[in-house]
């Protein structure tokens, strides 16, 4: 009896210690060795970005930021990454020794309260599965500063294979590992990365026209740059945490360079030195599902700060001017200047400022509009096609043309189902399905945008009892976006199950309904395989009938 007591004993205090280190539902990871549960560290950072033209000149500009980063430990791989005391600075000169001098950066005031207004939440899975949750109003650059502290700050344990793929913010990169110093554990290491190799490693995109013979060029011009990262961490060897850690990215523009070093560069550096750990007694951890993101770095909105639609209208009545004149040398400047002015604008803006523009110059609106490429000027395009007559071909050839472009954007679906809802013709639905399609592929979860297609397309099929063409189209369109929908509605995978066995339908719509149903993932092995067993049981009535 004494040994079971004795065994219940030590079971419960393993049991305890497991719940502390790992949280029921939590996968463990790696990192959860660096940072303890229950605890706060807290680290001096500081980096810059240079820019300059080695080899030329000893000039340099760019920003430095120093801050202290804390970092909170509430449960085992869950994290709070708060940024406080932060300060930004800019070149402003340069010493007899060719270093930069810094000094205080225009709209450090306003970057230093974004930078300190909200906390961060990080959940780490396994080795390095980085999931984060911003505030929904976090600015975008805010946030990607916020991504390269956690990219340098979570590096885990080493484990005995080489050559690892992690991610960063900028995506999965192969990284090696040299071990410098070793005790209990490895104590100073250096990892190297060849970032021009990892696998989102392309330039900030920039809007371009739509209507452009060669277009994309920020992908290929990719290639063109060449970089590396050099980090080295030291760690404390009976807690395992990172006491410093320094890196620095080298940036080099290969046409016009020399030995791979000389030419038009940039150079990061980060820092990290360990001021305090301390005990942290908040167990809660609150992080907001709909506002997940990842590590990697993304494009920030490039929109004007000031948003002026009067100033847009006075160049558009002036080049309206001009056309109608034989003096015409600045149409083209002028042009240009109006369509970077519209690029700045946002969709609040804009779209009110489409029917006074209208009324100024059709043609020239309509050619602004086509040559911007932003998302709010394709939803201003749709803005005006929907006062189109439903039987205007060309409203069907424009909006099937905009559902064929790259990248579509939650707008341009959100303009897609408003155009649906206006007019259910085959190419408007299929634009309809080909930009949910390419959207749900780039974003890789569930939108509110996704959620609305699916019940519009539910709402098409009813009970299949209807117009049979239509329904059958609907069902087309669905299979078409079948990866999204499914994952959206269960409620519309019992729809295209009811077109099945819907007696009024006809087997064209029964087929069609089979098809999509089988494009349609069902998260619920169970209510696959039976659900799967009553299509084919009814395939094959039909088929026999």
């Amino acid at each position: 009896m004494g040994d079971t007591k004795l065994c219940l004993v030590l079971f419960s205090c393993l049991a305890l210690a497991y719940a502390q280190d790992s949280p029921v539902g939590q996968p463990a990871c790696l990192l959860a060795k660096r940072y303890k549960t229950l605890h706060k560290y807290e680290y001096q950072y500081e980096a810059e970005s240079l820019n300059a033209i080695t080899g030329a000149t000893q000039l340099r500009n760019g920003p430095k930021v120093s801050c202290k980063v804390e970092i909170e430990v509430p449960q085992s791989c869950n994290y709070i990454l708060r940024t406080t005391g932060c300060s930004l600075s800019e070149v402003v000169d340069t010493d007899a020794e060719g270093n930069p001098v810094f000094g205080p950066a225009a709209g450090s005031d306003a970057f230093v309260a974004a930078m300190e207004k909200y906390p961060l939440k990080v959940v780490v899975e396994g080795v390095y599965d980085v999931k984060l949750y911003p505030e929904e109003d976090e600015p975008m650059t805010i946030l990607n500063i916020k991504r390269g502290i956690v990219s340098a700050l979570a590096v885990p344990l080493l484990e005995e294979d080489k050559n690892k793929r992690l991610p960063t913010v900028h995506g999965m990169c192969k990284t090696i590992y040299s071990v410098n110093a070793r005790e209990d554990i490895a104590t100073d290491i250096t990892l190297t990365r060849d970032l021009s190799r990892c696998d989102n490693f392309i330039p900030q995109r920039a809007h371009t026209s739509p209507l452009a013979l060669i277009s994309g060029m920020h992908y290929p011009l990719a290639q063109l740059i060449r970089s590396s990262q050099t980090c080295n961490y030291k760690f404390d060897n009976e807690n395992k945490h990172m006491t410093s850690g320094a890196c620095t990215e080298n940036h080099i523009l290969v046409p016009f360079s020399h030995n791979g070093q000389y030419g038009v560069t940039n150079v990061g550096k980060q820092s990290f030195s360990l001021l305090e750990v301390s005990a942290y007694n908040e167990r809660v951890f609150d992080n907001n599902e709909a506002n997940l993101k990842g590590l990697a770095m993304e494009a920030d909105e490039d929109k004007s700060v000031v948003q002026n639609k009067e100033a847009a209208l006075a160049v558009l009545r002036e080049l309206a001017t001009l056309s109608q004149s034989n003096n015409g040398e600045n149409r083209a400047h002028l042009f240009q200047k109006l369509v970077s002015m519209v690029r700045g604008m946002k969709q609040e803006t804009l779209s009110p400022a489409v029917p006074e523009a209208f009324e100024i110059s059709g043609p020239l609106t309509y050619q602004v509009l086509a040559q911007c490429g932003t998302p709010e000027c394709s939803s201003a395009l749709m803005q005006i096609l929907r006062t189109f007559d439903t039987s205007a071909v060309e409203v069907d050839a424009a909006v099937f043309t905009m559902g064929l472009l790259p990248n579509p954007s939650a707008l341009l679906v959100n303009d897609m189902l408003a155009m649906a809802q206006y007019k259910q013709s085959k190419p408007i639905m299929y634009a309809l399905s080909n930009a949910v399609k390419r959207f749900y592929k780039a974003e890789g979860k569930l939108t509110p945008e996704i959620h609305a297609v699916a019940e519009f397309m539910a709402a098409q099929l009813g009970d299949c009892s209807g117009d049979q063409e239509h329904i059958f189209m609907s069902l087309r369109v669905i299979g078409n976006m079948a990866a999204a929908m499914g994952a959206a509605s269960p409620a519309l995978r019992t729809a295209v199950i009811q077109c099945v066995n819907q007696p009024a339908a006809t087997l064209e719509v029964q087929q069609a309904a089979i098809q999509a149903y089988r494009q349609t993932p069902v998260p619920e092995e169970a209510s696959q395989t039976r659900n799967h067993s009553l299509v084919e049981t009814k395939s094959s009535n039909t088929m026999r009938t």
